[in-house]
C-alpha cells in the first residue's frame, strides 16, 4: 500500500509544469522565443494603452487590460500586450 501511495504522488509529481512560462519580451528586451513577433512591438512598453488596439497586432494577438477575464493556454504563436492598472503597456509576450 505505502509503495503504490509513493508511486503515485512521483507520477503527479511528474505532470507538474515548472509554473507559468516567462515573457519572451519584456521591458524591450528580446528573449530567445520570439515566434509571435513580440519584439516588433517592444518599443509600446511605457506608452499609453487608449493607443493600443488589437487591429495594430497580428491576428489572434491579445491585448489584456486589468480585470479580463483571459484563457491560461499557452500558445507561442500568439503576442500578448499587458495593460497595467496606470493604463500603461507592461508587456509585450508571446504565450
Amino acid at each position: 500500500m505505502r509503495r503504490l501511495l509513493f508511486a503515485s504522488v512521483f507520477a503527479l509529481a511528474a505532470c507538474q509544469t515548472g509554473g507559468k512560462p516567462g515573457p519572451a519580451v519584456q521591458q524591450g528586451t528580446q528573449g530567445v522565443d520570439d515566434a509571435c513577433g513580440a519584439s516588433k512591438f517592444a518599443h509600446l512598453v511605457g506608452t499609453s494603452g487608449d493607443k493600443v488596439n488589437e487591429s495594430m497586432f497580428p491576428a489572434g494577438s491579445r491585448v489584456l487590460r486589468p480585470g479580463m477575464v483571459m484563457t491560461m493556454d499557452y500558445r507561442g504563436d500568439r503576442l500578448n500586450v499587458v495593460i497595467d492598472d496606470a493604463g500603461k503597456v507592461d508587456r509585450v509576450y508571446c504565450g
